[in-house]
């Protein structure tokens, strides 16, 4: 009995520094999720962790219609608050672009679309 509680008391601590380093990079990651407003604000965009990657889902919108609606798909977490790989939807065009992220030191979110050679930023502010 007397080795379990030595071994209980140097196992429980090892658990809980385990857990929170996890829960730690967990979040430094995830600094995408959360609600976003475009440039115009327009629209209230949502960022939520699909499986591996990320998808921004439109909120609040002039247009009824696109409320529900997927902007970004598919963007991959590529290090500390950036991403790529993604696909935004352009609403004016009625067009894919390809897409990549930054989250900037001041906690805003710059949006680069790029189709063919052309490209654009956008910055988005976190709600």
């Amino acid at each position: 009995m007397k080795n379990f509680f030595k071994t209980a008391r140097v196992i429980f601590p090892l658990i809980f520094i385990l857990l929170s380093m996890n829960m730690k990079a967990q979040t430094s990651e995830d600094k995408l999720i959360g609600k976003w407003t475009n440039e115009g604000k327009t629209r209230v965009i949502e960022f939520v962790k699909n499986g591996t990657s990320y998808d921004a889902i439109i909120r609040k919108a002039e247009d009824a219609g696109l409320i529900g609606k997927k902007q970004i798909s598919g963007l991959k977490s590529s290090g500390k608050d950036s991403y790529i790989d993604g696909t935004v939807y352009i609403i004016k065009k009625g067009k894919t672009a390809s897409c990549s992220a930054q989250i900037t030191k001041d906690g805003l979110l710059n949006i680069k679309a790029s189709y063919g050679m052309m490209s654009k930023t956008q910055v988005w502010t976190r709600l």
